[in-house]
């Protein structure tokens, strides 16, 4: 799934958090743009992608291999390997907590130990949502890393082109953030109207996800990969209507990465 989408939905989770936060505006919006980060990290490991990867990073660390091999290999830093683990998460929070109680030598904050736990969270729903896309060069995510069994890679979705999910994260992030910020103002607890509408968000992706009836697996390669992107635009185009469609439409066009 793409990095927006990813996004959205760690900075929905992050009102969930939030929401049960001390009161003030700035350490809630500190807490969602930690869990929409924890959320967008995990795709840390495709800059082996970067154009200038082997001449800066491959050739610091001497690597053997280009960064277009290790990005679709299954070596424990390409693509969907550790940086797409439970393990990964767990390490950088502990990682974290370790930091914090080394320079601090307190025990963590309330604020702190949320922090923790919506990067954690808004990392795992990353993985969650790559699960549905097609095995591909993987064939799902290495989610119990050191373990070499790849979960997911069930082709219900394609790799992008879903406007439909990245509208729904978007949806419940915004009115979450409505919720907030009456919250605030009116100085009431806004946990329960927050947490239901993720709720029902997640449903209804999920609803949406498994809804595709289409295909869309492959393993390594496909000569059919030109063919699903296109029915995957297609689906859109059914299900968000033409004005809806051709906004997304037009907006992805003008992004300099995959949507």
């Amino acid at each position: 799934m793409d990095i927006l989408t990813h996004t959205a939905s760690g900075l929905a989770i992050g009102t969930v958090i939030a929401s049960v936060a001390p009161k003030g505006l700035w350490t809630r919006a500190k807490l969602i743009f930690v869990s929409g980060f924890g959320a967008a990290l995990p795709d840390i490991d495709a800059i082996s992608l970067w154009s200038k990867f082997d001449p800066t990073i491959g050739s610091f660390l001497g690597l053997e291999h280009s960064g277009r091999v290790i990005y679709s290999e299954k070596f424990w830093y390409s693509h969907h390997a550790f940086m797409h683990s439970a393990t990964a998460a767990l390490l950088i929070v502990l990682g974290g907590v370790l930091l914090s109680s080394l320079f601090r030598k307190t025990r963590p904050s309330k604020i702190a130990l949320l922090s923790y736990a919506g990067f954690f969270l808004g990392f795992l729903i990353h993985l969650w949502e790559d699960m549905p896309t097609p095995a591909g060069n993987w064939g799902g995510v290495n989610l119990f890393f050191p373990s070499e069994t790849y979960v997911g890679g069930w082709g219900k979705i394609w790799w992008w082109n879903n406007y439909d999910l990245f509208l729904i994260a978007l949806a419940v992030f915004l009115l979450n953030v409505i919720f907030l910020l009456c919250s605030s103002i009116a100085k009431t607890k806004i946990f329960k109207p927050v947490l239901g509408a993720f709720f029902i968000g997640f449903c209804l992706l999920a609803y949406q996800v498994n809804s595709r009836e289409f295909d869309f697996n492959y393993s390594r390669k496909s000569s059919k990969y030109q063919a699903f992107e296109q029915k995957s635009k297609e689906i859109q185009q059914s299900i968000l209507g033409q004005k809806i469609y051709s906004w997304m439409e037009s907006f992805d066009n003008q992004l300099s990465l995959y949507f």
